[in-house]
């Protein structure tokens, strides 16, 4: 059984080999998302699970603000991402949990689903898609570049099913939160800086 820690280890894991095939699929294509969009993150039922969150968690359990995030998180009414700092830039917000965000976060505009012919389709947003044909179409010629949704998500499912649940991001971020402080409440931190 993996402690909560190699559980937050595998986690990042996962985000640093995506985030490599990413970097991949933008060099190759020069897709890129606007600086300071936003606009996928002012979506109101974006889900997630609690083992996405656990570097998170822990980055706050580090910065002594664990328990502050968390009701902070039970007060918020609004169902957008509590990372999500919107009316920051002129486009609309910034994250204010870039390193640790969620998968759906890292994967959405730059990841394929798998169609009915077995063909990866581009998943991507509506500002890329009209802002950037272009690239869009240089994707189209680097398929084995665009990362499978699916198969991230069977990574992440594989760290910790009992965290593997689909959420409200903010009802995950709570889940995470929870799960750290329930593990911690006996034991003693090692201070070790998670960095994805």
């Amino acid at each position: 059984m993996k402690t909560l820690p190699a559980k937050a280890a595998a986690v990042i894991r996962v985000y640093r080999a995506l985030d490599k095939h990413i970097s991949q699929l933008q060099q190759q294509t020069q897709m890129q998302c606007p600086s300071g969009c936003g606009q996928c993150c002012k979506k109101p039922d974006i889900e997630a699970s609690p083992v996405e969150f656990l570097p998170l968690a822990l980055t706050w359990l580090d910065e002594g603000v664990l328990w502050e995030r968390y009701e902070a998180l039970q007060k918020q009414s609004d169902t957008t991402c509590f990372a999500f700092r919107p009316h920051i830039t002129q486009y609309g917000g910034l994250c204010n949990a870039y390193l640790q965000r969620g998968l759906i976060c890292r994967l959405f505009g730059y990841s394929a689903r798998i169609n009915k012919e077995g063909q990866k389709e581009l998943v991507t947003c509506k500002v890329i898609k009209e802002g950037q044909a272009p690239a869009i179409e240089k994707s189209q010629w680097h398929p084995k570049s665009i990362p499978v949704m699916t198969h991230y998500y069977s990574r992440m499912a594989s760290i910790d099913l009992q965290l593997n649940d689909r959420l409200p991001i903010n009802q995950a971020m709570m889940k995470a939160i929870e799960t750290v402080g329930a593990y911690y409440a006996y034991r003693r931190r090692r201070k070790k800086k998670l960095d994805p």
